[in-house]
């Protein structure tokens, strides 16, 4: 029996860090650890869901706005 998967937007380690607002190591390390989804494409080559990494910004985003997430913004990213 064939299992259908939802369609998934994918980007590349170099975008899901400017949208998350940190380096490709720290996506790298999230994908190694399993808190995110992550294929990988080739040997150097790791794309993630670009969805997902969205949520967990906003998410990430409305904490830090709440006083419950320690830590500045990162610098370059606009304010809500």
């Amino acid at each position: 029996m064939a299992v259908k998967l939802p369609q998934k937007n994918l980007c590349g380690t170099r975008e899901a860090a400017e949208i998350y607002g940190c380096s490709q190591r720290h996506i790298r390390l999230m994908a190694d650890r399993e808190e995110i989804w992550s294929r990988k494409v080739s040997e150097r080559v790791i794309v993630v869901d670009a969805d997902e990494i969205r949520r967990l910004a906003a998410d990430r985003e409305r904490l830090r706005a709440a006083g419950k997430l320690c830590g500045r913004r990162p610098a370059g990213r606009k304010t809500a």
